[in-house]
């Protein structure tokens, strides 16, 4: 709604968007700013919200080429590069280099098994749904 507002754009037009529309708002804040991943996050976000409202949504190729320019003029900390996975050991290692007799260093040290163990537990879930499914 910003976005429609900032550039006057009647409230009518603005639900449900159409692609031209959606298109200039991902080439006007997207490129040059943030990565594709933040793009279509944008985007799940006002199909949720059209969806939400029985909106149609609106998808075309355009738009999907606007995607794909914009997210080619994201800055290149916009994207993070692969690394290894953290390990138990990790952890252990952690937990040998903190003093858990500070609040904060156990607190870093509860959000970091909180983390570790809320993925493990979310790929197990997730290795069940794929079984369900194939």
């Amino acid at each position: 709604m910003k976005f429609c507002d900032d550039f006057n754009i009647q409230e009518a037009d603005c639900m449900p968007a159409s692609d031209f529309l959606l298109s200039t708002f991902v080439m006007t804040y997207g490129a040059g700013s943030v990565g594709k991943v933040a793009i279509k996050t944008w985007l799940l976000g006002l199909e949720l919200w059209n969806r939400i409202n029985s909106g149609p949504w609106h998808s075309s190729t355009e738009l999907q080429w606007a995607i794909e320019g914009s997210a080619k003029l994201a800055p290149k900390l916009s994207h993070l590069e692969k690394h290894d996975p953290v390990t138990i050991e990790h952890l252990h290692t952690l937990c040998l280099h903190l003093d858990l007799t500070s609040s904060f260093d156990i607190t870093v040290f509860a959000i970091a098994c909180i983390t570790f163990w809320c993925c493990c537990r979310c790929i197990w879930h997730a290795r069940w749904c794929v079984t369900d499914f194939v």
